[in-house]
């Protein structure tokens, strides 16, 4: 049994194809010490470029349908207003007519519309930043899907102290689960009131239009998933002087599907599902003498494109990834392989040359002696 056993073992032992050259048998030079050294120098560079083009690659746009309609999108909100909280009211209408209670509601904060110095600062760094990155005409498709840039900063600061005269400002925080049709999401005086029939009112203050104040602050308005795309509307600030102020934000949502690096290049599903928008805006002032009809306050009319895009790092696969360094490794050992074995036979040509020429002059001198 155990013969048969060793038999097998020298089966497999024959059919290496990789034998071993005892230590004994191999012959070190200074020429292969120093070619071996190059040769490591070369795959370390070669590699090292080859991994930072792998994870440093750029990404690729797919547009499809979006047939994923019965989910809801978060809606996340982060704003000011230069009101007390007793004073107005947020709330969401849209298409289907649902109660404006199904949509989640705000929490409302009392609280100062002038920041301390400090908040001042964080604000203003990243209106400075976001400001840069939408308006500047310059490729930067890599730093918005890949560098988490607005992780920079954190959340705003606490105050560094509480002012003394009361608060004059309202903040609104939260997140809203719409659904995916047109709606509005709008800020105005009065508390929201549910009615039935799926409707509702705005109980307002008995105060004159102008009394009331619309100035407002967006720190973070984003639809599903936080990742690194740009908000278009985080770090505006409007403020004015007028009451009856109507400020309309007309935003286009659009579904997004982003690949990670791993997934895209091994097939695996782990894709994070998140949205982007687009926004333009306007505000007039409401004076129905003048013909400006409209209800003063904050209106976000939000519309969702029936496209989804795929956004997927342009990587090759991984197994592919892996053959290129494998390739990059034994090519290079392969070749100073070569070009060792050529510089030994140069070597030993020229020396036997000379040996051969040496010879042959010292005979040509004992035959003239």
């Amino acid at each position: 049994m155990q013969r048969r056993r060793k038999d097998k073992i020298k089966a497999v032992i024959e059919l290496d194809a990789f034998p071993k050259i005892p230590d004994t048998y191999r012959e070190k030079t200074t020429s292969g010490g120093t070619i071996s050294l190059i040769c490591i120098f070369i795959i370390l560079y070669l590699v090292f470029s080859e991994v930072n083009d792998f994870v440093h690659s750029g990404v690729k746009f797919h547009f499809v349908p979006d047939d994923d309609l019965d989910t809801r999108m978060d809606l996340n909100v982060d704003m000011t207003v230069a009101m007390s909280c007793r004073y107005i009211g947020a709330d969401v209408l849209d298409s289907t007519g649902q109660s404006v209670v199904s949509f989640g509601h705000l929490t409302e904060e009392n609280t100062w519309f002038e920041l301390s110095p400090r908040q001042r600062n964080h604000f203003e760094a990243a209106q400075r930043l976001n400001n840069i990155l939408r308006d500047k005409p310059h490729g930067i498709q890599q730093l918005l899907w890949k560098s988490g840039y607005q992780n920079l900063f954190g959340e705003m600061p606490s105050r560094e102290f509480l002012p003394s005269q009361p608060s004059d400002a309202c903040r609104l925080h939260g997140t809203l689960q719409l659904t995916k049709v047109a709606g509005n999401f709008h800020i105005t005086a009065g508390k929201v009131l549910p009615l039935p029939m799926r409707a509702h009112a705005h109980l307002s203050p008995m105060m004159d239009d102008e009394r009331f104040n619309y100035s407002h602050r967006i720190d973070k308005f984003s639809f599903g998933h936080s990742s690194t795309l740009v908000q278009p509307l985080e770090g505006d600030e409007v403020i004015t002087d007028k009451g009856a102020m109507l400020f309309q934000y007309f935003v286009t949502a659009v579904p997004t599907e982003i690949e990670s690096l791993v997934s895209a290049s091994s097939g695996i599903h782990g894709s994070m599902k998140t949205w982007q928008y687009s926004v333009r805006n306007q505000s007039r002032v409401i004076g129905h003498q003048k013909g400006s009809h409209g209800i003063p306050g904050i209106y976000f009319k939000y519309d969702v494109a029936p496209l989804r895009v795929r956004v997927v790092p342009d990587a090759p696969p991984l197994l592919r990834f892996v053959l290129r360094l494998c390739a990059i490794i034994g090519g290079v050992y392969t070749s100073a392989g070569i070009v060792h074995k050529v510089i030994q036979g140069v070597y030993w040509l020229i020396r036997s040359c000379c040996t051969s020429w040496s010879g042959r002059a010292q005979s040509y001198t004992q035959v003239s002696s």
